[in-house]
């Protein structure tokens, strides 16, 4: 496989496009296919993933509670049966996004819904409000403003989108750039 684009990529949506794109390369697949294979493996007597805590200082309730909402998570994304194309599409677009979705009439029911978000069509905004000290000259952080905008294939030539609070937002980056 020759790149003659001259490899480098101009945005995320692009790089990801072209990790889907080696992907469907026969040789890629199929070595993507033994990771997955090693990496979920399937249990009919349980889940495919368990979380431990034993290492946490907390009380017993509190443990009951993350396991809890951790079995809640595991439901939600159906891992028992989607966890490799879960796991397939964080290995090969490198990150994952997810819209947590509350029932607003009871929101103490937690999170009822996990919708993923194809991740060429949202992106992290940091909006910086600065000032200038004026005896040095250095920039004054006032605010920051962190949100998520959300543009469908209509929308990404231009800068509309919809903005989406950062902490409705789950991201699982693989933890490379």
């Amino acid at each position: 496989y020759i790149d003659t684009s001259g490899g480098q990529a101009k945005n995320e949506a692009e790089l990801i496009k072209k990790y889907r794109e080696t992907a469907t390369i026969p040789e890629c697949d199929a070595a993507i296919e033994d990771i997955v294979n090693e990496a979920i493996v399937s249990v009919e007597d349980g889940a495919p993933v368990d979380i431990n805590l034993n290492g946490l200082e907390q009380p017993d309730r509190i443990k009951k509670i993350i396991r809890d909402e951790f079995e809640n998570v595991v439901a939600l994304l159906n891992f028992s049966s989607m966890g490799s194309d879960i796991f397939r599409r964080w290995y090969v677009d490198g990150r994952l996004y997810y819209h947590l979705i509350i029932d607003d009439k009871s929101p103490k029911k937690g999170i009822v819904e996990l919708r993923p978000i194809d991740p060429r069509r949202i992106r992290k905004v940091k909006e910086i409000d600065e000032d200038k000290d004026p005896e040095t000259g250095a920039a004054i952080i006032k605010n920051v403003t962190e949100y998520y905008l959300y543009q469908d294939s209509a929308m990404t030539k231009s800068n509309q989108g919809l903005k989406i609070a950062k902490d409705s937002i789950v991201y699982v980056p693989s933890g490379l750039l």
